[in-house]
């Protein structure tokens, strides 16, 4: 006979009863193992979730890439075939580390599924990091499928989405141009309306079947409203211009961050923007603000192109950061690669940090500031960081012959000065952009 103690008394059990309690014993050590286990195995998939995370945030910190167009990733014509292998070559021998490839351009999808799963794979055995590029909201391919996501010319204004299928259909079976009717920028594009349900979907589930196909990032490419030809003009089928540009793309990155990330945690996400939204605080009119970037984009690409800022490149000085801000005009912009990319990228990196006067409490001052100087330095220590999002940005490496003429930096001296002046703002890589997949090997250090 054995005594347990049962509620705070003590009990004498007989043999037959001391076997049956300890089976309830052993029931509910294994019911409590089995809970810890279950437990312990969640605590382990997220630790193996958030370790993914953090593992693919370091190896995309120090990316420097090149530009590759589907053709050549491809590698279908013996050119092509040859072309891609150079730049294999040039990121297993250089410092480049990586490569951006085109997945989907202004005329839609644009890839071989089976080929470009194989050469990625193939990419990633080498240690290179692999980012696919998706122009989002100039797409070309939709037209014959879904009309009602297109904007249109104010003058075609439709009543609602089946209108738009259905004067589609007809002008189409009628032998007539189907197409006349929609609108479409200075180059003749396309573009879909960021604020419709079916198109953001649509992006959302094209983009996680490229996920699949093993690249390490997403970079997002003219996700914005469009910027060229007769906007006035344009009819927009879902956004009803109540609500601002800005405020539509920002629903849109919260859309599209939190979609994809949902079907794979650790995937790396970047946006390219203009040049010109690095160097200001307000929209200027394409729904693309620096602040709305928040934390749903690990990167931001912006093209500080030197051969782009068409009207010049102006930055006021901000008392907050020290920084001193710069006046060039077009002809001086080019003439000074270094300074453009290193001045728009350091003051970007100053709003995300919150380092300048338009992210911090201007209005907090320490006690006995008595200065606006004082008032401006003290205020730095009540800066928030806007975004964890940190730049990497696209350099320019295609040749100007009037550079060359009128004796401004080209070729190896231009490419390489925008790299060090990348560098010098921080060390989250770059990328060199180049149509024709040709780049300045000489500008590039061996490794």
């Amino acid at each position: 006979m054995k005594y347990y103690f049962f509620y705070g008394s003590v009990v004498a059990l007989t043999a037959g009863a001391v076997a049956f309690v300890g089976m309830f014993d052993l029931a509910i050590s294994e019911y409590k193992t089995s809970a810890q286990l279950a437990a312990e195995a969640f605590a382990e998939r997220r630790k193996s979730i958030e370790g993914r995370i953090q593992e693919a945030r370091e190896r995309s910190s120090k990316v420097k890439g090149l530009y590759v167009t589907a053709d050549v990733a491809r590698g279908g014509s013996a050119s092509g075939h040859e072309l891609r292998a150079h730049l294999v070559a040039l990121a297993k021998t250089t410092e480049i580390n990586g490569l951006v490839i085109d997945v989907k351009e202004v005329c839609g999808p644009d890839y071989h599924e089976a080929s470009l799963k194989e050469f990625v794979s193939e990419l990633r055995r080498a240690g290179i990091w692999t980012i696919a590029r998706i122009v989002v909201f100039k797409d070309a391919s939709e037209i014959e499928a879904h009309p009602e996501w297109y904007l249109t010319r104010a003058s075609a204004k439709k009543t609602g989405d089946e209108c738009a299928r259905k004067k589609y259909l007809r002008a189409k079976s009628n032998g007539g141009d189907a197409t006349a009717h929609f609108w479409r920028d200075r180059k003749g594009g396309y573009w879909l309306d960021p604020a419709s349900e079916g198109v953001r979907s649509y992006i959302v589930e094209f983009s996680k079947k490229i996920v699949d196909l093993g690249f390490d990032e997403l970079q997002f490419d003219y996700i914005r409203f469009p910027s060229d030809g007769d906007v006035d003009q344009a009819f927009y089928p879902a956004w009803d211009g109540k609500s601002s540009k800005h405020e539509v793309m920002r629903s849109f990155f919260k859309f599209l961050s939190e979609g994809v990330r949902s079907h794979k945690p650790d995937i790396i996400l970047s946006a390219d923007l203009f040049g010109y939204v690095a160097t200001q605080k307000e929209d200027s009119g394409i729904g693309q603000r620096l602040e709305d970037v928040g934390n749903y984009f690990d990167y931001i690409s912006f093209m500080v192109y030197p051969s782009h800022y068409y009207n010049g490149l102006y930055i006021p000085a901000d008392a907050v950061s020290g920084f001193r801000g710069v006046n060039f005009s077009f002809a001086e912009a080019r003439a000074n690669p270094a300074a453009v990319v290193e001045h728009s990228l350091l003051f970007a990196r100053n709003f995300l940090d919150g380092k300048n006067g338009t992210t911090t409490f201007m209005g907090r001052a320490l006690p006995g500031a008595t200065s606006s100087v004082a008032a401006s330095r003290s205020a730095m220590l009540f800066s928030i960081p806007r975004s964890r999002a940190r730049l990497r940005p696209w350099l320019e490496d295609f040749f100007h012959e009037d550079d060359r003429i009128a004796g401004r930096p080209h070729g190896i001296e231009k490419v390489r000065a925008q790299i060090d002046a990348a560098e010098r703002v921080g060390p989250h890589g770059w990328l060199l952009w180049n149509a024709a997949n040709v780049y300045t090997e000489q500008a590039l250090k061996k490794e």
